[in-house]
């Protein structure tokens, strides 16, 4: 390739991926209110992704409360199935094609913005998610897709940063769940691990279902590592690490984004405490969405919870910039970065994914604080030493 092409290149993959069609001309249409899709369970309860849409719910009702879109209110109108693949992309079209709306806010995590993309990319629609760190929806190069959470290579960054500093003698073993969201984590790490040479001592996968996580920890243990490392869903973790402590390991265990959540940490109770995951959102909240949330659920918001919060309200934004015209929606959410909100700051790269830096936090009474004194500390934690 002559240096030309190559500057070219380097160029075209620099620049920000634009969406270059029509749609910008169409009039605004008379609604009466603003119909914002989201592709998440609407069940502040449910097990696994209920914190996004606590957070989502303070973010709604704040915007609201400031007057709408030109007085019309905006409506959150959830489409989910524990089946995405089947019923719950069929609701997401649905909510698009017949009931108007003007982004789709989702998906919770990996597996369902693969799906939702599809969806964006047909219908020339929004598509903001506050749960996927997966980067191969990325590659997909599809200008209507934005993503909040840091990326699976960031993460994977600061965990093998972590395991490549000076540790007891043992090495350390690896637990992978098979789902898709475990598996792109896993992908990242190893590809980290080998830049700096290094290699568990044991890697057992396994699937989500699995019942007998015991079995596995029996496998892990058995080389005698001095670190565990976890990617799994959330509820999956706390029963890998509560296994993990009750056959006596005693050593640091470090865990994906499936770990960096008050899902795994109220799955796993008291196992929790001292685990180390990466912060998915700044440790300290914006006071006011902390406020409001804590005076909403009765506790203080997770990742999760900032994360759904700042996917809503980084979409009001973007219709009261654009109007009510999806093309110009997606252009104002891609021009309103550098921007500032309660899960910290977001800046989006060329792909449109949140270009942000990765620490590690620990758990500790509950939250997931910082282990590096120069983090902010959340108000009523304690500071914690490596």
């Amino acid at each position: 390739m002559s240096p030309l092409a190559l500057a070219l290149v380097l160029a075209l993959a620099q620049a920000p991926l634009d969406f270059r069609g029509p749609g910008r001309e169409a009039p605004e249409p008379d609604v009466a209110e603003v119909v914002l899709g989201w592709f998440g369970p609407g069940d502040p309860g449910h097990p696994d992704f209920g914190d996004f849409w606590r957070g989502a719910l303070v973010a709604l009702e704040a915007e609201n409360a400031a007057g709408g879109y030109r007085g019309k209110p905006f409506r959150l109108e959830p489409a989910w199935s524990e089946s995405p693949c089947k019923a719950g992309i069929v609701d997401v079209t649905r909510l698009v094609h017949e009931r108007g709306a003007w982004a789709i806010l989702g998906g919770v995590d990996g597996t369902t913005t693969h799906l939702a993309v599809q969806v964006a990319l047909k219908s020339h629609v929004l598509l903001l998610s506050p749960g996927s760190t997966d980067v191969t929806a990325d590659d997909a190069n599809v200008p209507w897709l934005f993503s909040l959470p840091p990326s699976d290579a960031a993460i994977a960054a600061a965990l093998a940063a972590a395991l490549a500093a000076p540790a007891p003698t043992g090495g350390f073993a690896v637990a992978a769940a098979t789902d898709h969201d475990s598996h792109a984590a896993l992908v990242a790490l190893r590809k980290e691990l080998g830049s700096l040479r290094l290699s568990p001592v044991a890697l057992v996968e396994l699937a989500s279902e699995d019942p007998d996580p015991a079995g596995v920890v029996g496998q892990l243990l058995r080389p005698a590592p001095a670190t565990l490392v976890v990617i799994a869903p959330p509820r999956l973790a706390a029963r890998l690490v509560a296994a993990a402590r009750e056959a006596g390991f005693g050593g640091p265990v470090l865990g994906g984004p499936g770990l960096s959540r008050a899902a795994f940490a109220r799955a796993a109770r008291a196992s929790a405490e001292g685990v180390r995951a990466p912060l998915l959102a700044q440790p300290t909240p914006e006071a006011g969405f902390a406020r409001a949330y804590e005076r909403r659920w009765g506790q203080a918001p997770d990742a999760a919870a900032a994360l759904g919060h700042d996917a809503v309200r980084l979409a009001a934004a973007a219709v009261r910039r654009a109007g009510l015209n999806r093309a110009r929606i997606r252009d104002e959410l891609r021009a309103l970065a550098p921007w500032t909100g309660a899960s910290g700051a977001v800046r989006w790269d060329p792909r449109g994914r949140n270009d942000a830096p990765v620490a590690l936090g620990r758990w500790s009474d509950g939250r997931l604080v910082p282990i590096d004194s120069r983090v902010p500390v959340p108000p009523g934690a304690r500071a914690l030493q490596p």
